[in-house]
């Protein structure tokens, strides 16, 4: 890869689904994407929202209990066969300690503003084809 194909590459915006039902917690992600400067297409509280945004997303965040109950790893599930990557962030990461398919890993919430940094480069990273570093508090399931 030369430099020029580089600099295009780490300036490139991805487009980022968050599901969360929480809506200040889904604001505060919001808020860090587009502070990295990548685009929002859309919160969704539930799977049938999460899944009208299948086309459009290249990355998803993805709570496990949401306002249609722990649906979360099934969305993942679903996601994933669309070559989205996706990062399930909980507040009970033993909720899914044994993995969920399609999902690259788990993190705790709460988010703080660099844990949150750090997910979506290591998310864009991973978009990317490349293993980027984790964030600390991330387990990754394989």
């Amino acid at each position: 890869m030369c430099l020029l194909e580089a600099g295009e590459d780490l300036a490139m915006e991805y487009r980022f689904l968050i599901v969360e039902d929480s809506p200040l917690v889904a604001m505060d992600i919001e808020d860090a994407i587009q502070r990295s400067g990548h685009e929002v297409v859309g919160i969704a509280p539930d799977m049938t929202g999460a899944l009208n945004y299948t086309r459009e997303t290249d990355i998803a965040f993805v709570d496990v209990h949401l306002a249609d109950g722990e649906t979360g790893p099934e969305i993942a599930r679903a996601l994933a066969e669309y070559d989205i990557v996706v990062i399930m962030i909980t507040g009970n990461p033993g909720l899914v300690a044994s993995g969920v398919s399609g999902a690259v890993g788990v993190m705790a919430k709460p988010l703080s503003d660099q844990a949150s940094m750090d997910l979506i480069q290591f998310a864009v990273d991973r978009k990317n084809g490349r293993p980027g570093t984790p964030p600390a508090r991330l387990r990754l399931f394989h």
